[in-house]
């Protein structure tokens, strides 16, 4: 056979170089598809947005190393702990702040107000004037005058370093929600000193209790007048129940409390608040004055407070000028758990 011309061996080798390198070609391809593929197809199956997953617990332990062994302790999350904390001290504020579910219905003080402003002022050192009843929501008035015999001798009573002479004590307690406050020691603490004081009376004293938040909660042992009650040994003990019963809610209002007290005309008020504001104004301070003279009370005020020292310009130190009483200002922090 004659030999080829040399252009013509050239083209027959060139088919010969594609054929060889098509299968690697065709290979790539065909992978470069699966993984776009499997790409496309693993973005459609994950979750968009905010959607729900499965969430798994993670537990924490800490191992202590004993002689004979290894013993495991399983320790709560701190973020858990004080979101638990959180809660709890969420809740015991707002069973705090809430009104008892045995909550009895408020004095109506305006009937009070209106019955003290149409009933003439009882004498100084007269007790509580008169020989009738406001019942109800009203305050009683109970015999007129002096009593007979050792009934009405006097006697001293402190409260908070804060001393009173006389033999007719009302003491009114601020119950406003804020005495829940620093772990509730306030109410506590005011709750003790209250029965402390109460302790020091006889049945030659007579005394009544009002705590106060926007109503008026007077002591008022069943089937009796809401007036002065004597000291004697079951009335103290029902007194310091009624005490301890007391819970603290709400907001404050001063001058209704205050009135009802001088309505009683004791020798003494004992007035506690850790509330500055609101104040009493300038009217109501010279309106509870004068009631006051005409009484002969005495009015001493405790103030509590979370500052090392008063407010210069806190109301109840005039209270207590104007109306011949102390005052003294107590520190909660430096109260005893």
């Amino acid at each position: 056979m004659p030999p080829q011309p040399p252009g013509n061996a050239e083209l027959t080798s060139v088919p010969e170089v594609r054929t060889k390198q098509a299968p690697p070609l065709l290979f790539s391809l065909v992978l470069h598809l699966i993984v776009l593929a499997a790409i496309v197809l693993s973005l459609r199956a994950a979750p968009r947005g905010t959607g729900e997953t499965n969430d798994r617990a993670i537990g924490l332990a800490m191992v202590h190393r004993l002689p004979d062994r290894d013993a495991y302790e399983e320790v709560q999350p701190q973020s858990d702990q004080t979101t638990d904390q959180t809660t709890a001290d969420a809740s015991a504020a707002s069973a705090a702040a809430a009104p008892p579910a045995d909550l009895s219905p408020p004095i109506d003080l305006a009937g009070v107000l209106s019955a003290m402003e149409s009933t003439p002022a009882p004498v100084s050192g007269s007790g509580v004037a008169g020989d009738t009843t406001l019942q109800g929501d009203s305050v009683g008035q109970g015999t007129g005058g002096q009593p007979v015999g050792p009934m009405g001798a006097e006697t001293t009573a402190r409260l908070f370093g804060v001393s009173g002479t006389g033999s007719r004590f009302v003491y009114v307690f601020d119950r406003s929600d804020s005495m829940n406050g620093y772990g509730g020691r306030p109410l506590r603490r005011a709750k003790e000193e209250l029965i402390k004081s109460l302790q020091s009376l006889s049945e030659y004293q007579q005394f009544q209790i009002i705590f106060y938040n926007e109503n008026v909660k007077p002591f008022q042992p069943a089937g009796m007048a809401l007036t002065l009650v004597e000291g004697t040994e079951s009335n103290l003990k029902r007194a310091e129940r009624y005490v301890e019963s007391i819970r603290a809610f709400g907001g404050t209002k001063h001058k209704g409390a205050l009135l009802m007290a001088l309505r009683m005309s004791p020798d003494v008020i004992f007035f506690l608040t850790d509330a500055n504001m609101p104040r009493l104004s300038h009217l109501e301070l010279q309106m509870i004055a004068d009631r006051a003279q005409r009484n002969g009370t005495t009015i001493h005020t405790i103030e509590f407070g979370s500052q090392p020292a008063s407010s210069p310009g806190t109301f109840l130190k005039e209270l207590a000028a104007m109306n011949d009483g102390e005052y003294q200002y107590v520190d909660v922090n430096r109260l005893q758990p």
